[in-house]
């Protein structure tokens, strides 16, 4: 018995030890992070430029995954008649089926630069070129709505101020567009080069994804035989289903998303065309990618469409944002939750939290991302408080400490909240100071 009790205690002391190491590392690292906070910002760049191609080719295959295993499924049986050889014609049809995927994605890519570009580019030249007989347009059609009532305001505004706002607005970009010869041509140099490196990169982005959905299963066996090989087996379990609900959050959400997104825009521009609304197929487009943002961005989407439309015919401008709201109230209530069911996991507290945080530290990117990112966390937070809950013998139910007041030391159960009685202190030996009569 002695003996068990020292092992207990040199396992209890060595525990703490590998605690306050563990601890000393993390405050280390993070003072380091601190005191060379540029220097480690543009290490972080310098890398992120290095393995750009790399992480394209990872998100191609993510988003190609699923048209490769709907193709894989459906082109096996040809495979294996024209080949004899099983493994072969498996081979073959892998390589088949992610090449047909990316050329599948590139074309649905193609497509929308395409048309949104062109049509974006044609808008912002005619809106440009008779931005002010539209605003005046405009003017005079809220003079009719109003019968008058504000027409001396109105006529003012269409004489005077909106030649004085364009002007000022041309006088505020040439501030900042006012630049030598040398200057536009270094500008151009660099953004030729950019431009090129990312085609490049795109196009090597497109070989390493190929290699990546070839070979898939062996990627993922080589990282379960290495989280095996470090970790105990119950920490490798762990991990194990870690990962795999991190990867169903991922793509029950993005792939989920872009789904929605799609639908949402096929809608939108079948409704354009029955109301005869100017530019369906831009505002369509706009929509539907800007749908991808979860909580806002079908605000981001609804605010120029609905603005360009205004400019070319008010009152088409106004069906349409009201058609917007019905559209997104439809999407949010009934396709949304059809399509991506409880992927994340999470209250829409959550989801808004991690939007913003998101959008704020990356951007569009960073707004869509942070939402699978967000449920992975509060997923791993919930196991660990479970974890810890189980340890003490307490209940894992969260409606059970909703009402809670306190913890009974003695018993280790939960006390409940009462509010006909009065709250004793918890600490033993301390008397609560006793309210004085007023006279």
């Amino acid at each position: 018995m002695p003996e068990e009790k020292d092992k207990q205690q040199d396992k209890m002391f060595r525990r703490r030890i590998h605690g306050y190491i563990y601890a000393g590392v993390v405050i280390v690292t993070f003072y380091f992070f601190l005191r060379n906070f540029s220097a480690v910002s543009r290490t972080v760049d310098y890398v992120t430029t290095v393995i750009q191609p790399i992480f394209i080719g990872f998100i191609m295959a993510f988003l190609t995954n699923p048209i490769m295993d709907f193709l894989e499924k459906r082109l096996i049986k040809p495979f294996n008649l024209i080949i004899k050889n099983q493994d072969s014609a498996k081979k073959i049809n892998r390589t088949v089926s992610s090449i047909f995927a990316l050329v599948i994605l590139a074309g649905a890519i193609i497509f929308l630069v395409a048309t949104v570009v062109p049509n974006l580019i044609d808008t912002i030249v005619y809106l440009a070129n008779n931005i002010d007989e539209q605003i005046s347009a405009v003017l005079d059609w809220c003079n009719v709505i109003t019968k008058g009532r504000y027409e001396e305001a109105l006529m003012n505004a269409k004489d005077s101020n909106i030649g004085a706002l364009l002007e000022k607005g041309l006088d505020f970009v040439n501030q900042y567009v006012n630049m030598d010869q040398s200057e536009i041509m270094s500008t151009l140099t660099t953004s030729v080069i950019s431009v090129g490196r990312f085609l490049v990169n795109i196009v090597i982005g497109i070989f390493v994804a190929i290699y990546v959905l070839i070979s898939k299963e062996t990627f993922k066996g080589q990282a379960k035989k290495i989280i095996c090989g470090i970790f105990e087996p119950k920490y490798s379990n762990i991990i194990l289903e870690i990962s795999r609900k991190s990867g169903e959050i991922f793509y029950g959400f993005i792939i989920g998303k872009i789904v929605d997104s799609i639908i949402i825009g096929i809608i939108c521009y079948i409704a354009c065309l029955i109301m005869n609304m100017p530019y369906p197929i831009l505002v369509s487009v706009i929509v539907g990618i800007t749908n991808i943002i979860p909580v806002f961005g079908p605000y981001i989407g609804a605010i120029p469409t609905v603005i360009i439309i205004f400019l070319t015919e008010p009152m088409q401008g106004i069906y349409f944002l009201i058609f917007i709201i019905i559209l997104q109230q439809v999407d949010g209530n009934l396709i949304g939750p059809k399509i991506l069911g409880d992927s994340t996991g999470i209250s829409s507290f959550w989801v808004v939290f991690a939007v913003v945080v998101g959008g704020g530290f990356f951007g569009i990117g960073g707004m869509i991302i942070a939402v699978p990112l967000v449920a992975i966390i509060y997923y791993m937070a919930g196991r660990i408080s479970r974890f810890l809950l189980r340890r003490r013998n307490l209940p894992e139910d969260t409606s059970e400490y909703i009402v809670l007041d306190h913890i009974d030391e003695e018993t280790n159960t939960l006390v409940r909240k009462s509010l006909n009685v009065k709250k004793k202190p918890l600490i033993k030996g301390i008397k609560l100071p006793e309210k004085k009569e007023k006279k």
